[in-house]
């Protein structure tokens, strides 16, 4: 006997009641029509409540998920565990990546190259992008509950607040582990983002000579021993053991380097290897995965990503912004968001 036995009239309203609910959900307490795209954004803890995927095997089946291999295979008593930063894509932003995506697709074709999009499901409905804090690691049931609240404490201990990061660029990035290759746009510290290049003119040919005939110009005066200003200048910056700073050489993401550092410190403390080892204070790997392929990243395939990025809305994606509010923790199926402090907040945790 089934638990709840409805008949099939209460299951199946007539025509005119259907058509009645219908009229009632699109009329709101004043009796005007609400338009979706003017209700306000989800919260964040809404998007983490539905994350999750429901898992449909336990052993590694590539046909379940388009090819991809698990990087750690599930074990009963352990739990995948990920560390990082979400990013959830404006309209226009998703719009000028799909774009972007859509015609490097184009031209790849003609070199059997088929690249999969991160901006969609399967179900094709939009998806966050992430910033990767950790590895995939894997952590125990003894060890789980301890590591994530060692994990918050440390977030909050961090005097890193509320930041944005901005695009950089667009690589290509070949894992061992998955065998895949990942379309990625390098990230840095919006305050420390380059202005993007203006375009070309139609008199830029002109404009650039006219600035080579200027650059001459300069160049006529002499500095002492009847050497030219530049070359002397040159020749004292390649003698210098301690040449002066220059912008480029200034951090590019100091806020995500120090999350990366108490990231790396934790995971290492619970015997998992750490994302970055980063060498003379590189801290330019941060990146955000929107696309993967199967394919190798050969020459050609670098060489017209490149060409396409160039033509297509590469100025809009430089400008974009990507606000960081808090850090991720995937620890099985339960994501949790660990908000950054905020100067003069109390009772900042996780969501």
């Amino acid at each position: 006997m089934a638990l709840v036995d409805y008949s099939s009239s209460d299951s199946e309203p007539e025509a005119g009641e259907a058509a009645s609910a219908t009229k009632r959900q699109k009329t709101s307490h004043g009796g005007t029509s609400v338009d979706s795209a003017a209700l306000p954004p989800l919260p964040d803890a809404f998007h983490d409540l539905y994350a999750s995927t429901v898992r449909v095997s336990t052993s590694d089946d590539p046909t379940l998920h388009q090819g991809r291999k698990r990087v750690n295979p599930h074990r009963v008593g352990s739990w995948p565990s990920h560390l990082y930063i979400e990013w959830h894509p404006t309209t226009p932003q998703r719009n000028a990546l799909s774009t972007l995506l859509s015609d490097l697709q184009i031209a790849l074709t003609p070199l059997s190259v088929s690249i999969t999009s991160f901006l969609t499901s399967d179900l094709d409905t939009p998806q966050p992008l992430h910033i990767s804090l950790s590895r995939p690691i894997v952590l125990s049931t003894a060890e789980k509950d301890d590591f994530l609240e060692q994990l918050i404490a440390r977030i909050k201990s961090s005097n890193v607040e509320p930041f944005d990061l901005a695009p950089r660029g667009l690589e290509w990035h070949r894992t061992t582990e998955s065998e895949r290759s990942f379309l990625v746009l390098r990230v840095g510290s919006s305050a420390s983002a380059p202005e993007p290049a203006p375009a070309p003119t139609a008199g830029g040919e002109e404009d650039s000579k006219s600035n080579e005939r200027k650059g001459k110009g300069k160049r006529k005066g002499k500095g002492k021993g009847g050497e030219s200003s530049s070359k002397a200048d040159t020749s004292t910056a390649d003698s210098s053991n301690n040449p002066p700073p220059s912008p480029t050489q200034q951090p590019h993401n100091p806020e995500l380097a120090a999350l990366l550092q108490r990231c790396n410190v934790l995971v290492q403390e619970h015997q998992q290897p750490p994302l970055y080892a980063f060498s003379g204070g590189s801290d330019d790997a941060f990146h955000i995965s929107i696309a993967w392929s199967f394919a190798t990243p050969s020459s050609d395939v670098k060489r017209h990503t490149e060409r396409v990025f160039a033509a297509s809305p590469q100025a809009e994606v430089l400008a974009m912004r990507v606000p960081v509010r808090g850090v991720k923790a995937k620890i099985g199926n339960v994501i949790t968001h660990v908000e950054l402090p905020v100067r003069g907040k109390r009772g900042v945790g996780e969501g």
